[in-house]
């Protein structure tokens, strides 16, 4: 395929004027046949790519013809698209004119429909608790979108910005950012060989463990030793099998606030021996992950050891305290510094010599990031200090890789399992899988699954899963508990996840997540959905395979499948499990 780029002058659609400003440097590169990369080189901004997500090198036998014409900017490309300079007071970025009928898809972690034409999509990962259908700014957001007419989109920028898809201007898209290089690639092909170059251009995902594809026992959480055992128990009387236990942040203390940074086994009465615990797990090959998060608070166990290891105030000294963070007072771990990676990783390690096995990373957004904070790229080969806005998208990707890493490192024959909310384009690689956040635990809830599911899928994302059964709030409807596992067995991770605090929290609404605590015949149709997902492990080890070696979907809506269908767009509730069985869900 020819691509031919001109740059032409036209009426300008910048916000600041020409004149306002030096003219940038243009460059295109292909990154392969299908994939050109277009930059502007921009003055008085900061321009640098703190992004790892591309893997591919440009080819350096085949040159983009690129004619110039002064005055305002603009890139044609193969008379298809054509790419202009935005630029704004608070923003720079690029814009693209929409044809008419064109639509839109992935854009990544969104409770919207699949086609996100008319949707302004905010650029900045987000926690947001109890969400349901409508909820247009989650946890993972994603920069590539796909177009309907055979091209597919990437602004590799991880700093705080925004998608405008036809939101302010019915017939024009707008990416815009706060800092950092203003690029795109343009992919071209049709909805699969898109996503499959893209999967060239930044990885495909590891290929798990078997035991990731079976069933968790996960809840808000466990608050000893005797009370994990003992649903555990009732789990194997009742014949349904578990693959892994998945302990929260009552592992490190007992109250939900106050306690982010002792990281060990404080109450020594409720976790008499966690080594042995671990290893009787073991035993009946059940796997244990831990939660972990990156914030270090006031008067716990590490706090005081954390302070040189953590986020900065403008000066570029001082631990920057956060006083108005939910869980406590207390500071952030610069994720960007090795010797951050360093501090943090001593207590992986440590846990891991008592038989752990996987890690499951909570708020990495992160859930408190102020704009004012400060962190220090200089292994990076930056001398300046970053703002939080500047490297909020990519926090969450480099704690993945931190562990990533030191996987490779130190564990080369383990695999790793990193169960973290946030990420960015790229973070596939580093074995991460992603949850859809703190879903309200309702139907509406469950309905915002999908289209979050396959919009992310659509994103590059392949392992994303929800909290199956809900997390927040409820009113204990046992049918829509069911309805959610079986849903959740023919996506990529099957765990079951919800609010169990009881006399920990009494104005929370608990529910259990176990199938085996629920009544019949509720028990009996949630055991059947577990079993279900089982019999399936043989198929889905071959999908995850071809996700490795090929960069296909695990799940992906009947358009990805059916090109040629006009109605597939527009169907919601069905989607494809592989490329064998159609799903369809039961609301």
């Amino acid at each position: 395929m020819k691509h031919l780029l001109a740059l032409l002058c036209f009426l300008p659609l910048a916000f600041v004027s020409h004149a306002q400003r030096s003219r940038p440097t243009v460059k295109a590169e292909y990154y392969a046949d299908n994939i050109i990369k277009v930059t502007f080189a921009l003055t008085n901004w900061h321009g640098e790519n703190v992004s790892d997500a591309v893997i591919l090198k440009p080819l350096k036998n085949k040159k983009v013809k690129l004619d110039y014409i002064h005055k305002q900017e603009r890139v044609l490309i193969d008379e298809k698209i054509d790419i202009s300079l935005f630029d704004s007071a608070n923003y720079r970025g690029l814009t693209i004119p929409l044809q008419p009928n064109e639509k839109i898809f992935g854009g990544g972690e969104r409770a919207l429909p699949l086609n996100r034409r008319g949707y302004r999509l905010p650029l900045y990962n987000n926690p947001w608790y109890g969400y349901s259908e409508g909820a247009d700014a989650l946890n993972y957001s994603v920069p590539f979108i796909t177009s309907s007419n055979g091209y597919g989109l990437f602004f590799d920028n991880p700093s705080k910005g925004f998608l405008d898809i036809g939101k302010t201007a019915p017939d024009w898209l707008t990416f815009g950012a706060t800092s950092g290089e203003i690029n795109v690639y343009i992919i071209f092909g049709d909805y699969q060989t898109i996503l499959q170059s893209y999967h060239k251009l930044t990885g495909t995902q590891p290929l798990p463990p078997r035991w990731v594809l079976g069933n968790f026992m996960s809840r808000f959480g466990y608050t000893s030793e005797a009370q994990a055992k003992e649903i555990y128990g009732k789990m194997k009387q009742e014949g349904i099998p578990v693959d892994a236990v998945i302990f929260d942040l009552f592992w490190f203390g007992d109250s939900i606030k106050g306690t982010l940074g002792n990281l060990d086994w404080i109450n020594r009465k409720k976790w008499p021996d966690p080594k042995k615990m671990i290893a009787d797990f073991k035993k009946d090959s059940v796997k244990t992950i831990l939660v972990t998060e990156p914030f270090f608070l006031e008067g716990t166990k590490n706090y005081a050891a954390s302070k040189p290891f953590l986020a900065v105030d403008s000066s570029g000294k001082n631990p920057y305290l956060l006083t108005d963070f939910y869980f406590g007072r207390g500071g952030l771990i610069d994720i960007f510094r090795n010797d951050s990676k360093a501090f943090f990783w001593q207590f992986y390690k440590a846990q891991m010599q008592n038989g752990v096995e996987a890690w499951w990373g909570d708020l990495g957004e992160p859930e408190k990031h102020p704009s004012n904070l400060y962190h220090n790229l200089k292994d990076f080969g930056y001398k300046r200090l970053f703002n939080a806005d500047e490297v909020h998208n990519i926090y969450g990707h480099n704690w993945t890789k931190m562990l990533y890493d030191y996987y490779a490192k130190e564990y080369p024959e383990k695999r790793l399992f990193s169960l973290n909310r946030s990420g960015f384009a790229g973070t596939q690689r580093y074995s991460i899988f992603p949850w859809t956040g703190d879903v309200s635990r309702s139907w509406s809830g469950l309905r915002a699954q999908l289209p979050i599911l396959l919009g992310m899928s659509m994103s590059g994302v392949p392992y994303v899963h929800s909290d199956a059964g809900g997390f927040a709030g409820g009113e204990g409807d046992p049918e829509l508990y069911v309805r959610w596992l079986q849903f959740a067995a023919f996506t990529p991770i099957f765990r079951p996840h919800g609010t169990a605090l009881y006399e920990v929290e009494p104005a929370a609404y608990s529910w259990p997540s176990e199938p085996a605590m629920m009544q019949e015949p509720w028990k009996s149709y949630a055991k059947m959905a577990v079993l279900t997902r089982s019999s399936f492990l043989p198929y889905n080890y071959s999908l995850a395979y071809a996700q490795t070696k090929y960069g296909k979907p695990l799940m992906a809506p009947l358009y990805f499948h059916f090109p040629n269908d006009t109605t597939a767009t527009a169907i919601q509730d069905e989607y494809m499990w592989g490329e064998k069985y159609l799903s369809h869900r039961c609301l």
